[in-house]
């Protein structure tokens, strides 16, 4: 696998069908920053702020996805099983978990965001890593019926192990979701 650097916003758009909700990194961000002052909250419509960042990682995942190898064209998330959130250094957030993808199985995920403490919209830097390997060097995923946490212990711990390995900084010029780069072709 072959790490790749993108200047995107990942899949943040303005679609008019989000009734005006903030977009989903945007969102995410948001909890990100509320999760380190009260990572057991709950929030006005009754779910904890760990569901609401699954539920928004679900859809992030997928607009990652986006930017991986033709080989992961079919996967998406479909729900985050497991997720472990740490902060070791102010505003470097560690996201650690396992996703469905698809009805094919489990998946390990790891994301490294940065946050810009001036920037309310787009995370400054996101590493996200997916998948597995299987023994001839293609995508695989991990059997249903194991572990969340035991998925996690047996993860890719270097990029060129993961499925998908790819950085994502926050746009400098771009004024139009629209108008945001697409992957170079062959980058990965």
């Amino acid at each position: 696998m072959t790490f790749c650097h993108l200047e995107t916003p990942t899949f943040n758009n303005d679609d008019p069908i989000r009734n005006g909700r903030p977009l989903i990194e945007t969102r995410q961000l948001r909890c990100l920053r509320d999760w380190r002052v009260a990572p057991d909250a709950t929030l006005d419509c009754g779910r904890t702020l760990l569901e609401e960042i699954r539920g928004l990682l679900e859809y992030y995942i997928c607009g990652c996805l986006s930017y991986g190898p033709k080989n992961l064209c079919g996967w998406w998330s479909d729900g985050v099983i497991h997720l472990e959130i740490s902060e070791r250094v102010r505003n470097h957030f560690k996201l650690l978990g396992v996703t469905w993808i698809d009805s094919l199985g489990i998946s390990p995920f790891e994301i490294d965001v940065e946050l810009d403490p001036n920037n309310d919209k787009h995370f400054a830097k996101t590493v996200f890593r997916i998948g597995t390997l299987d023994s001839y060097g293609r995508p695989s995923v991990c059997n249903r019926n194991l572990v969340p946490t035991r998925v996690l212990e047996f993860r890719p711990r270097y990029n060129r192990d993961w499925a998908m390995a790819v950085e994502l900084t926050a746009p400098t010029n771009v004024t139009e979701p629209s108008d945001a780069p697409k992957p170079p072709n062959g980058a990965f």
